[in-house]
Formats: structure tokens, C-alpha cells, sequence
């Protein structure tokens, strides 16, 4: 288990970044943090990745919290 950041994309340019916790061997995301969005004016998530310390996008993933 390693910590990462979780990027969600609204409306194909807001990007709201959070820590998470990433497992490469099962490729699953966990313990996502929460991130208030009550005042931002966004409505449609159209991408979700999450961003390794190296550097590295990973896109084909498992979210184990929802």
C-alpha cells in the first residue's frame, strides 16, 4: 500500500485532487478523502485517475470505497 492522489475531472476541466491509499498488486484505491464541492459550480465527472509519487497515471483501477 502506498499514498497517492486520487484526481477526479468535472465537467472536462475542474480537477479536484485528494490523498488515497493505492494497492498496485490489486490496483485498488482506498480511504479516498473526502473534499467539500458544496460551493464549487461543477456537475459531471468526466475523467477519474489516480497519481502515483512517481509521477505514473494509472486509469484502470478498483474503488473500494464505494
Amino acid at each position: 500500500m502506498e499514498k497517492a492522489t486520487y484526481v477526479s475531472v468535472w465537467d472536462g476541466c475542474t480537477p479536484i485532487e485528494s490523498s488515497c491509499d493505492y494497492n498496485r498488486e490489486t490496483k485498488t484505491v482506498s480511504n479516498i478523502e473526502t473534499v467539500d464541492v458544496d460551493k464549487m459550480d461543477i456537475d459531471i465527472c468526466t475523467d477519474e485517475f489516480v497519481l502515483l509519487s512517481d509521477g505514473t497515471e494509472v486509469r484502470d483501477f478498483i474503488n473500494a470505497d464505494v
